[in-house]
C-alpha cells in the first residue's frame, strides 16, 4: 500500500493531556467474559487503534466508552469526567464532545443527506442556539467532498459515499474525540484507503483525538501512531506498528503474518 499524503499524528508528547483513561475494565454478557481488566490511555491529538480478532470485544469497548454499555468493574474517564458516575443529562452533554462513526454508517434511510446531517444538530440543540445549520451542513459535506449529495437519500449512494456521509455527520459537531468502529469494513481496498486518508485529514484539521477499532492492518499502518492489541479481554501488547511487527510474542505475531 502506498504511503498517503497524510499520516497518523506524530510527536505526541508523553506530557500531553490525557483525554481517555480506562483502567481494569470488565464487561460480560451472561457467562461470556468479553473485557477482563482492559487498560488504555489516549492523549490529546493522538490516534490509537485497538486491534483484535472478530468477537474479541472491540465494539464492546467503545460502546462502554460512550456509555452505551455499562461495565461490571473498572473505570472510564473521558475529558476528565467519570463516565460511570454521570446521569443521563450529563452523559448527553459530554457526548456532544465525542463523535462515533458506526460500522454501518447508521444513516436514516427515510431522511435525505441534509436531514441526516441536521439530526445531531437538532438532537443537541445546536441548530436552535443561533447557529446556521445550513452552513454547518454544507461545511461538513465540503469536508468529505460530497456537496452535490445534499438532497439525495442513502439508498442512492455507494458504500464509500455512505461512509463519507457518516463521517461528515460524526464531525459536524466538531467533537474533541472520535471513535471509529471498523471504518473500512465492507469497502474495497482503494475506497478503504481513501476513507482512512480522509479521516486523517479531518483529524489534522480539527485537532481531534481518535480511537479506531479494527482488525485491518492496513488501517493500523496508515492511521495509528499507537496500537493496543486486545487479546483475552486485556490490552495484551501496545506500541507502534513497527514495534508490534518486530515482536516475537506468539499471540501478537499472527496478526502480522500476512504483511
Amino acid at each position: 500500500m502506498d504511503t498517503p499524503e497524510v499520516g497518523a499524528p506524530t510527536n505526541i508528547s508523553p506530557d500531553a493531556e490525557v483525554v481517555i483513561a480506562i483502567k481494569g475494565l470488565c464487561k460480560s454478557f451472561g457467562e461470556k467474559k468479553v473485557l477482563q481488566g482492559f487498560d488504555l490511555t489516549v492523549r490529546r491529538g493522538e490516534s490509537v487503534m485497538v486491534l483484535g480478532k472478530s468477537g474479541s470485544g472491540k465494539s464492546v469497548l467503545i460502546k462502554c466508552i460512550v456509555g452505551l454499555l455499562t461495565p461490571e468493574a473498572g473505570s472510564i474517564s473521558v475529558l476528565g469526567e467519570d463516565m460511570l458516575a454521570l446521569d443521563h443529562d450529563a452523559l448527553d452533554r459530554i457526548r456532544v464532545k465525542i463523535g462515533f462513526l458506526f460500522q454501518s454508517s447508521a444513516l436514516y434511510d427515510s431522511m435525505t443527506v441534509r436531514e441526516n446531517l441536521e439530526f445531531p444538530l437538532r438532537r443537541h440543540w445546536i441548530a436552535q442556539d443561533g447557529n446556521d445549520s445550513e452552513a454547518l451542513v454544507r461545511e461538513a459535506l465540503e469536508n468529505v467532498g460530497l456537496e452535490n449529495t445534499i438532497d439525495m437519500y442513502p439508498s442512492e449512494l455507494s458504500g464509500g459515499m455512505r461512509r463519507r456521509i457518516g463521517l461528515a455527520r460524526t464531525l459536524i459537531l466538531k467533537p474533541e474525540i472520535v471513535l471509529y468502529d471498523e471504518p473500512t469494513t465492507g469497502l474495497d481496498p482503494i475506497t478503504g484507503k481513501e476513507i482512512v486518508e480522509l479521516i486523517l485529514r479531518l483529524q489534522k484539521k480539527y485537532g481531534t483525538s481518535s480511537v479506531i477499532i479494527s482488525h485491518d492492518l492496513n488501517v493500523a499502518k496508515l492511521a495509528a501512531n499507537r496500537i493496543a492489541v486486545l487479546i483475552d479481554g486485556r490490552n495484551h501488547a501496545e506500541g507502534s506498528y513497527d514495534e508490534l511487527y518486530a515482536m516475537d510474542d506468539p499471540q501478537v505475531k499472527p496478526f502480522f503474518i500476512f504483511m
